[in-house]
């Protein structure tokens, strides 16, 4: 009895120590196998597709530069789901291929591109071109001045006088001027309301009968 109770205790190690070491293996065993399945040159996978930095100068090829800055700052806010959509959002590429382009972007950070720049050879849009580019509207036809046609006659000798500045009131006036015998006064006042000259109009006027 007396050589029972020491006995029991170094089994009790053995079996502790024993446990233990595999435990240990066991965990090694993993690491070696996590090991084993890195790629050669050190280069990540995702889905079996290399991950490489002209990868990630192609994807980055695809953004402007305001599609650039939300994928960035979703990656760097560990937002890769969110990321992966706005990639695909901003050049219509697969799910996959998308997945694999942020993947690209986060293990080899790329510069935004540069806006585009207008060539130095194109010349700055004036007032005058856009005048001349608009569409020139079409212009109404100006509509038919009236042209007031007065009329006198002597015997068989007859007068006319067609001008737009005329009407039957100033005719009536120029009628009644000549009437009262004051014919020069009538000439002038028909001169001021048509085209016609001085002797013209004397002519004219002088046709009208004055009051008997």
């Amino acid at each position: 009895m007396e050589y029972l109770v020491p006995m029991l205790i170094v089994v009790l190690v053995v079996i502790v120590v024993t446990f233990v070491a595999w435990l240990m293996g066991r965990k090694t065993r993993r690491s070696q196998n996590a090991a084993s399945s890195e790629p050669a040159g050190g280069n990540a996978k995702r889905h079996g597709r290399e991950i490489t930095r002209e990868m990630a100068q192609e994807a980055s090829a695809k953004l402007t530069p305001e599609t650039h800055q939300s994928v960035y700052s979703l990656i760097a806010r560990q937002q890769v789901l969110n990321a992966v959509k706005a990639y695909r959002s901003a050049t219509g590429t697969s799910l996959g291929e998308s997945a694999a382009a942020v993947a690209a972007l986060a293990q080899f950070p790329q510069p935004s591109p540069a806006p585009a720049v207008a060539s130095a050879t194109e010349s700055p849009l004036t007032v005058a071109d856009i005048v001349a580019a608009a569409p020139v509207p079409a212009v109404a036809p100006a509509p038919h001045a009236y042209r007031y046609r007065a009329i006198v006659s002597q015997g068989e000798e007859v007068r006319e006088v067609a001008s737009t500045r005329l009407n039957e009131e100033i005719f009536g006036q120029v009628r009644a001027l000549a009437q009262s015998g004051d014919y020069d006064g009538a000439a002038r006042l028909l001169r001021d309301h048509a085209d016609i000259g001085e002797e013209e109009a004397k002519e004219f006027v002088s046709m009208i009968e004055p009051y008997s």
